[in-house]
């Protein structure tokens, strides 16, 4: 078990040295402040968990960045994004796996204040399907899956050029999670 541990700290450290390799940051130049983190091509990867009304979600998926623009000197970064989530919810002696995945259209805008004050805000809209396993909803097991609008927003905080902290939102249809959790900028 100890080797286990030690092994995947140091898997994690080589990774995030490995990652900031194609980090990129690019600076408005109409307003000194704005800053653009994603370049045309980059892959994105987010996974976020938290806590949703009766039970734990995990989320996360991979995002390739498709462009960048300016708009009126303010820079910004569209790709897509294909994300998933599931939730396992227990609630008056009831349990079930909520789950669901979206492919989405993505937007970021980025703020760099100096030093490691720099912050990214996202959000992507999509169609989803999701669905439901358990005794809670349906009573017979399962149901699904069904189709519905998706989004995912966020706000990450770039502590290193190659990974953020991040809270996060998702929404499948019906299930949703808000979470805290990280981005990898590959």
């Amino acid at each position: 078990m100890k080797r286990s541990i030690v092994f995947l700290v140091a898997l994690v450290f080589a990774l995030f040295s490995a990652v900031g390799a194609s980090a990129y940051e690019q600076k408005s130049s109409v307003y000194p402040w704005m800053a653009s983190f994603n370049k045309t091509g980059q892959l994105n990867l987010y996974v976020a968990g938290g806590l949703y009304y009766v039970g734990f979600d995990v989320t996360g998926g991979p995002e390739v960045i498709l462009g960048n623009f300016n708009l009126s000197g303010i820079p910004l970064e569209w790709g897509v994004m294909g994300r998933a989530l599931v939730g396992f919810g227990s609630f008056a002696g009831a349990n079930w796996i909520d789950w669901g995945a979206a492919p989405m259209v993505t937007l970021h805008w980025g703020t760099d204040f100096g030093g490691a004050a720099k912050f990214e805000w996202y959000g992507g809209v999509g169609v989803g399907f999701y669905g439901t396993t358990g005794n809670y909803y349906t009573w017979a097991g399962s149901a699904g899956p069904f189709f519905g609008f998706a989004s995912a927003a966020g706000v990450a905080w770039h502590f290193s050029d190659s990974a953020a902290l991040i809270l996060d939102y998702s929404y499948t249809g019906f299930v949703s999670v808000y979470g805290l959790g990280v981005k990898l900028n590959l």
